[in-house]
């Protein structure tokens, strides 16, 4: 399966399980929320460790228990990733319904918006934020009950508000995984661990007693514990890394119009006319983030040639076919590449030969199949172009396809 294809795959069963997850938690309201998630967890830990154990990457576990920073890191991503999504939405469903409280809480697209730029450099393009202005509008909708004016109020504020911050810490937590962690299976295995131990901690100091679970409690808890904390957060990361930012997110404005009709079988939470208008909005605005070319490429701040456009390539490698190549991006390292006509060919290959880079490719078959063709999609080489690539800090590389740009511009043609 070609790479992008396999970030499509994970995201359709992230969305489908995270969709259902507003409907199980409404199931469990009666549980203690510390006791639900202690228990979650605690199932979590052994089939996450499976993972590891199945993805032959217990040595990178280990790397990780070793490396203080990089746990600190970790543990402080799964808490901003996990809890909003958990523990914000089981307490708010104590209040609102679970379609209310999805539809709040799947803003969060919208708020990693306002991220992207700064901490992955991804540009933004008027079609990403054309689109995500019809899928808000869709949100709206949903908040105020199809009409135009806010009916989220009273009462419901502070829940609202809880739900938008839910929203926010869960975008950041999405943002950083991508930037910094790339071995997911261990990453899931220590979010699950650490979160244990603080619920288990927060229920046994709260001293509140242990609930008799029913069957409708006992299957939210293998649910949440197999199917989300595994299953679902493992396809999301990995189609956040394999897709565009903009891209893997905006999929997430489906969430809402599933979970109502998941509501309305199982909850019997009926189905409201302007719910379609939900779901015509947010189609459309999938529509337009389809033929958007520019977004997702990198965002730099040297200067250099006119019209330069530089794409970050990082996460073709990230699947760790090259081996070479993943060290160098864990250890901080970017991919950034570049589009020249093929006619610059014999300019550009006299130009590396005389620099003698060994982080400069400019001839893709030293990689796999699947990288060069994932390559050739993230920056929509035409037929008679060729990429040029270079692995290394962020600022080397933007120099260097500066300059190289620069030079190309008074190169004969």
């Amino acid at each position: 399966m070609e790479i992008r294809a396999k970030g499509y795959a994970y995201l359709i069963v992230s969305l489908l399980t995270g969709a259902m997850l507003p409907v199980v938690l409404d199931l469990a309201t009666g549980m203690n929320t510390a006791e639900f998630l202690m228990l979650a967890y605690m199932v979590s830990i052994p089939a996450s460790y499976g993972l590891v154990v199945a993805a032959r990457k217990r040595d990178r576990l280990a790397a990780y228990l070793k490396d203080g920073r990089a746990l600190a890191l970790i543990v402080a991503i799964g808490a901003l990733s996990y809890i909003p999504s958990e523990y914000i939405l089981s307490y708010a469903e104590h209040y609102v319904t679970a379609s209310l409280a999805t539809a709040v809480y799947r803003s969060w697209p919208l708020l990693m918006l306002l991220l992207i730029p700064h901490f992955l450099k991804e540009r933004l393009s008027k079609f990403q934020i054309v689109s995500l202005g019809l899928a808000f509008a869709g949100i709206f909708f949903a908040l105020t009950g199809g009409t135009v004016s806010l009916q989220a109020g009273g009462q419901y504020v502070p829940i609202v508000m809880l739900l938008v911050f839910g929203a926010f810490c869960y975008g950041l937590g999405g943002i950083l995984m991508k930037k910094y962690v790339f071995n997911v299976e261990s990453a899931i295995f220590l979010f699950n661990l650490s979160l244990f131990v603080l619920f288990a901690a927060v229920f046994l100091l709260s001293g509140s007693p242990a609930s008799g679970l029913s069957a409708a409690d006992v299957f939210a808890v293998f649910y949440v514990g197999i199917a989300v904390n595994i299953v679902g957060y493992y396809g999301y990361f990995a189609a956040l890394r394999l897709l565009k930012t903009t891209l893997a997110t905006n999929a997430y404005f489906l969430s809402p119009f599933l979970t109502f009709v998941f509501a309305d079988v199982i909850l019997g939470e009926a189905i409201a006319p302007y719910y379609i208008l939900i779901a015509a909005l947010v189609s459309a605005g999938l529509f337009v983030q389809k033929l958007d070319r520019v977004g997702g490429s990198y965002a730099q701040r040297s200067g250099g040639a006119r019209g330069l456009k530089i794409f970050d390539v990082t996460r073709a490698f990230v699947s760790g076919e090259e081996r070479a190549v993943l060290s160098a991006i864990e250890r901080g390292e970017k991919v950034l590449a570049m589009k020249v006509h093929a006619r610059h060919r014999g300019t550009v290959m006299a130009m590396l030969e005389r620099e003698a880079r060994g982080n400069v490719y400019a001839d893709l078959g030293a990689f796999g199949s699947e990288v060069r063709e994932f390559i050739n999609e993230i920056v929509d080489k035409g037929e008679e172009e060729m990429v040029v690539l270079i692995s290394g800090t962020p600022a080397e590389g933007e120099a260097f396809l500066a300059d190289l740009a620069v030079k190309l511009e008074g190169s004969p043609q």
